[in-house]
């Protein structure tokens, strides 16, 4: 059973890790390509809806940083505690915050991931329209 459960543990973390690069590597790609278009522009309301599509993105390259940074955190505390052969509500107590922090941080980074992406939408219509 506990094999099972650390099989299952094990994919988890796995899956979770490619989430998490995969929009980073999106986010990435996203901010390169916006920077492209926005190359050569000068600076006129009509950028506003890019720039803050770029911040979006930016923020949720941190945020994903943050959970990466937080999710080597959370692996050390783990190993802390089965060292020190802690009870499972004693690991439970110490692992928490960093569980509810790595799912916070995760949220925010898919949330403005997405915002990024309507943001840049929404301008490209209205740079298609205004021309």
């Amino acid at each position: 059973m506990k094999e099972d459960l650390n099989s299952l543990s094990a994919r988890l973390a796995e899956e979770l890790s490619k989430y998490i690069y995969f929009l980073l590597a999106a986010s990435g790609a996203a901010i390169a390509y916006a920077l492209e278009q926005a190359e050569g522009k000068v600076l006129t309301k009509d950028l506003i809806l890019l720039i803050f599509s770029l911040l979006a993105w930016c923020s949720s390259f941190y945020f994903g940083v943050c959970h990466l940074r937080l999710h080597r955190q959370h692996m050390i505390e783990n190993a802390k505690a089965l060292l020190a052969n802690e009870t499972f509500e004693q690991m439970q107590k110490r692992l928490e915050p960093f569980i509810v922090k790595m799912e916070q941080a995760s949220n925010q980074q898919y949330l403005l991931f997405i915002g990024g992406v309507l943001l840049y939408i929404s301008w490209r219509v209205i740079v298609l329209f205004n021309t």
